[in-house]
């Protein structure tokens, strides 16, 4: 009798159990979808049949999409929320529960944060490198000061992250940027403005004749400094150096571009104020009245060398000559002001260690030591004098470049190549009077400037 039950029941069972399977197909159809045996094996640990539609049809990228963040949260707040009819939940199992819920609530804030954060800053910034490329940089201004004043869940924007504060500081020296501007002749495409020249060339080039030379413009603008060296003084006073994350973007960061854009803009305002004198001196007379040089003892010192007055140079050749040494003297001071400043920084770490510090003090260096030797005719004490502080200074520059490789600087080639002239007793020829038009010209093709904020 169990028995004639038992085959009933597994009779009445595997009924079912067909009925079950083809319950969407006729009877007579049979794995209308020729699956394979392990197929529907598959299939019915998920709980499906044959003929049901599978997930990866109307789920994008199943099954390796994650479950939504808020969702996800939700799902482990309701599986770890205490159960409040326990007889087991006592007073300290209910104040941790509560710590824990608070440690997860303030996680998924942080979290919303910065996803909201990202998204936004996103647009933000898609909008502020458009505009740069393009060169709206009015678009640009307005774009960074929304950035800089938006909030995000009710904190500020942080300038620091994905570089936002040098966006910030390109945009500031390139206000009121037109497409006439200052140009500087560069004599083929090595110069330090040469991946500038497609998108600056003021003038293009010369038309007519084949010696034109190339037009390559200044970057930003003088009357910019101003509130170039306000934004980033403020970025100074508002991340300071903190030892215990040496590795946040600080004032370590932010000197070295202050500094560079100071060097930048006195180095190429001289460069560009001898071509200016070079040119306007072409319409001036031979025969002219010298005004009184703008130079301590110089009327003196030129009395004193009999062998000045055997030049016989003209009214013109002496008027040019000293333009280009009061250019001199105020380039020479602008740029003693930028060594003491960056002295005072270095006495104390870690900018005496900062290889950027460290390689702009050279820099500075070598360029006061090209602007101590006077313009032509030169009288043979003046010579000698000048060449005698233009050592000091290289030797001086010589060392920061040296410290700079013993904390890990990596040394450009020609920094490289200077410095294994010097240490091989050759003297360099920077500096000597090729044409002289104008100092400096030996750092035409240098990488001088690395700390400058152009992208």
């Amino acid at each position: 009798m169990s028995s004639h039950k038992r085959k009933r029941s597994a009779s009445v069972f595997s009924s079912g159990s067909r009925s079950s399977q083809g319950r969407h197909l006729p009877s007579d159809s049979i794995n209308p979808l020729s699956h394979s045996d392990s197929t529907i094996k598959q299939l019915r640990v998920a709980g499906l049949t044959e003929d049901d539609l599978l997930p990866s049809n109307y789920i994008p990228d199943f099954p390796h999409r994650p479950i939504r963040a808020s969702l996800q949260d939700d799902e482990q707040d309701q599986q770890q929320q205490p159960d409040d009819d326990s007889p087991n939940s006592g007073s300290g199992e209910e104040e941790g529960a509560d710590d824990a819920k608070k440690t997860r609530r303030r996680k998924q804030a942080a979290r919303r944060m910065r996803g909201a954060q990202d998204q936004h800053l996103g647009f933000l910034t898609g909008v502020i490198l458009r505009a740069i490329e393009e060169g709206d940089i009015p678009r640009a201004k307005r774009a960074f000061g929304l950035l800089r004043r938006s909030e995000v869940v009710g904190k500020p924007v942080d300038l620091r992250k994905n570089g936002l504060w040098s966006l910030g500081a390109e945009i500031l020296m390139r206000d009121g940027e037109a497409k006439s501007r200052s140009v500087i002749p560069v004599e083929g495409s090595g110069g330090l403005h040469g991946d500038q020249e497609g998108r600056g060339n003021a003038g293009g080039e010369e038309e007519g004749g084949s010696n034109s030379k190339k037009a390559a413009r200044r970057w930003g603008s003088a009357a910019n400094m101003l509130q170039l060296r306000t934004y980033l003084e403020s970025l100074i006073r508002q991340y300071p150096y903190n030892r215990l994350q040496p590795n946040s973007i600080s004032d370590l960061d932010f000197y070295p571009v202050l500094f560079s854009c100071e060097f930048y803009n006195t180095w190429v305002e001289h460069k560009l104020a001898l071509e200016r004198l070079n040119e306007d001196s072409e319409s001036w007379s031979d025969d002219l009245d010298i005004p009184a040089i703008d130079m301590p003892d110089y009327e003196e010192d030129m009395q004193a060398v009999d062998e000045y007055h055997q030049h016989h140079f003209t009214g013109r050749e002496r008027r040019l000559r000293q333009e280009k040494a009061n250019l001199g003297l105020r380039a020479m001071s602008t740029m003693r002001d930028i060594a003491a400043r960056l002295d005072g920084l270095m006495e104390n770490a870690p900018y005496s260690r900062s290889t950027e510090f460290l390689r702009l003090r050279g820099m500075v260096s070598l360029y006061i030591g090209d602007l101590s030797v006077q313009p032509p005719p030169r009288a043979s004490d003046e010579e000698e004098e000048g060449n005698q502080v233009r050592q000091q200074e290289q030797a001086k520059a010589r060392t920061f470049f040296v410290r700079m490789r013993q904390n890990g600087g990596q040394v450009d080639t020609y920094t490289e190549k200077w410095l294994g002239d010097r240490n091989a007793g050759q003297d360099d020829d920077y500096g000597e009077d090729e044409d002289d038009d104008d100092h400096g010209t030996q750092w035409s093709g240098l990488p001088v400037f690395s700390s400058l904020p152009v992208r």
